[in-house]
């Protein structure tokens, strides 16, 4: 694979400072786990050290010396060295966001990170494109527009590199629609092309959209960028054959295990014969839940169990006063402060209709941003 040092060729100039490698003080975003699966499908693993054009790497795209590692590595070393490097550059990119203003959602920031690590951070603080197109804030540009900004990083030297054009695609539509190769978004192909300011453009649209992993849950939804990374990364299934059905509603079993492989605590084999009552076992465990608050794992979760969950699998607290009209409940209050959940407006009020069941793309919701607390 091309590394990312190829902001060696890319790059003429690197016109950062030594106050723009200094880390924000807060609101630090990191990549999601999500990200990091997909920057690994890209670079490929190698176990010993290999060479391309543009020096030596080894694992997921590690930059090393020639003669490092003479023993190879495992697959988990090479991931601690990776999520290493990654910490480096978020570091370096929060603190450029930080400097811009600019405050971007999971599936944007994820798509500079995957950039950034195949290029490196020449391109901040330049008068590259993608730079401007952030520093002049990136909502004014097309789709189009953004695609191919993001397809001008795809050579090697003054030649086109195909997989380089992928994967800029790829992450464009990460940065559009929070599509992590889960699908269903707008097909682009090569088509060089002269603007009439005398410009060029690599990618065309289609005019079709490209097949997903769930039919039914289409780019333009509200629910579309929770789905796709989760789906992405093994952690939501379908109810079928390429559907996920997300007006279905939520078991508290599906809820439970859910939520608690967000929260870390891993795959639990079954306690009895019931599918999820190692999840359960756990969150009793755990005094995430107790004894009376489930007794049946395939009935309906309402709202108010959720945030139970949710809140106590991740030692949230609350700090203020409930923001919602309809319940006075710690664990809403705290994933309210928490940014997991905004409730809905009724009229003049936030309500969180404690009491009702949630559909899979509301718990989808959750679960990302859980995911990433």
């Amino acid at each position: 694979m091309l590394k990312r040092t190829l902001c060696l060729v890319l790059c003429a100039c690197l016109l950062f400072t030594g106050t723009a490698l200094a880390a924000p003080s807060g609101g630090e975003m990191s990549a999601s786990e999500a990200c990091i699966q997909f920057i690994k499908s890209f670079e490929g693993f190698s176990a010993t050290v290999h060479g391309d054009t543009t020096g030596w790497a080894i694992g997921y795209g590690t930059q090393c010396g020639e003669f490092d590692y003479p023993l190879g590595i495992s697959e988990e070393e090479a991931d601690a060295l990776m999520r290493a490097d990654l910490a480096e550059m978020e570091s370096v990119l929060n603190s450029y966001l930080l400097s811009m203003g600019l405050e971007l959602e999971q599936h944007e920031f994820d798509a500079l990170v995957s950039f950034t690590y195949n290029l490196g951070i020449g391109w901040l603080g330049s008068d590259y494109q993608i730079y401007t197109m952030l520093t002049t804030g990136h909502g004014g540009y097309s789709d189009d527009a953004v695609i191919n900004i993001f397809a001008r990083y795809c050579h090697v030297g003054t030649e086109i590199n195909e997989a380089l054009l992928q994967r800029r695609l790829a992450e464009a539509k990460m940065f559009l629609y929070g599509d992590y190769r889960f699908g269903g978004t707008p097909g682009y192909e090569y088509r060089y092309s002269l603007t009439d300011d005398g410009d060029y453009r690599l990618l065309e649209p289609t005019g079709e959209l490209t097949p997903a992993i769930f039919s039914d849950v289409g780019y333009e939804t509200w629910y579309y960028r929770y789905v796709a990374p989760l789906a992405y990364s093994g952690l939501v299934e379908g109810r079928g054959a390429g559907i996920f059905d997300p007006d279905g509603t939520v078991t508290n079993g599906e809820a439970l295990k859910l939520i608690l492989l967000a929260a870390g605590y891993g795959e639990q084999a079954p306690t009895d014969y019931r599918w999820a009552s190692g999840y359960l076992a756990l969150a009793l465990d755990y005094a995430i839940v107790s004894p009376d608050d489930i007794t049946e794992l395939d009935y309906p979760v309402s709202r108010s169990l959720v945030a139970q969950m949710a809140a106590r699998a991740l030692g949230l607290a609350p700090s203020g006063s409930s923001p919602f009209a309809d319940i006075d409940d710690p664990y809403a209050t705290a994933l309210y402060e928490a940014g997991v959940v905004e409730g809905t407006i009724a009229g003049a009020h936030r309500v969180f209709r404690p009491y009702a069941s949630i559909t899979r793309a509301e718990i989808s919701a959750i679960v990302w941003r859980l995911y990433n607390l």
